[in-house]
C-alpha cells in the first residue's frame, strides 16, 4: 500500500474512533469522518465503502487484543479448566460490552460478516474457544468442538447479545453462567 493511503487510513481510523466515543456509531455519519480525518469523502469510500466495514477495521484491533491477553492469560494460569473456561468467557463478555456499538455496527453490515467469517482473526478467535473448551469436553471430537466455538460466538452476537441483556434481563454473570451450563459437558 502507498504511504499516502497508510497515511489516510490511519487518519480515518483514528477520526472515526474519536468520534464514536464522543457519539453514538450510529449517528456519526461517513461525512462527518471524512470531515473530522480532513480528507474527501471519494478517499474515505474509497478506503471504506461503508460504515460497518470501517467498524470492522477498528475493531480488529480490540479482537486481536482480547485474543491475546486471553492466550498470555491461558499461558501463566493454574487454574481449573472449568476455570479457564468460565475466566474467558466472562472476558468475552466484558470485552463486548464495552465494544457492543463498534461491534453491532460491523455484526449488521450487509457482507462485512461473510469476510469475516473467513478471516484469519476469527479462525483465531475460534481457536481460543476451542483451546479453552477441548479441556471441559472430554472426549469431543473435531467437528462437535469446532461447531461449540462457532455457536458460542454466534449466542455472543450484539443482537442476541443485548436481547438477552434488555429484553431478558440476565446480567452478564447469568448469562456466562447459563452458557457454561451449555458448553461444558458434566
Amino acid at each position: 500500500m502507498r504511504k499516502d493511503a497508510e497515511q489516510n487510513r490511519a487518519k480515518i481510523l483514528a477520526a472515526a474512533g474519536q468520534l464514536f466515543e464522543q457519539r453514538s456509531v450510529q449517528v456519526v455519519s461517513m461525512k462527518d469522518i471524512a470531515s473530522a480525518a480532513q480528507i474527501g469523502t471519494g478517499t474515505l469510500y474509497r478506503n471504506y465503502p461503508n460504515k460497518s466495514e470501517l467498524c470492522l477495521a477498528l475493531a480488529v484491533d480490540f479482537i486481536q487484543q482480547f485474543i491475546t491477553t486471553s492466550q498470555q492469560y491461558l499461558a501463566q494460569t493454574t487454574a481449573t479448566p472449568v476455570e479457564q473456561f468460565q475466566q474467558i468467557l466472562a472476558q468475552y463478555l466484558t470485552f463486548r460490552e464495552r465494544r457492543l456499538q463498534l461491534l453491532t455496527a460491523f455484526e449488521n453490515g450487509p457482507t462485512v460478516m461473510a469476510t469475516y467469517y473467513q478471516s484469519a482473526l476469527y479462525q483465531q478467535l475460534v481457536d481460543l474457544f476451542k483451546q479453552v473448551l477441548t479441556p471441559v469436553n472430554e472426549k469431543i471430537d473435531e467437528t462437535e468442538l469446532t461447531f461449540r466455538a462457532d455457536m458460542l460466538i454466534a449466542m455472543l452476537k450484539s443482537d442476541s447479545y443485548a436481547h438477552q441483556r434488555q429484553q431478558q434481563g440476565l446480567s452478564s454473570q447469568q448469562i456466562a453462567q447459563l452458557i457454561s451450563h451449555l458448553m461444558i459437558r458434566g
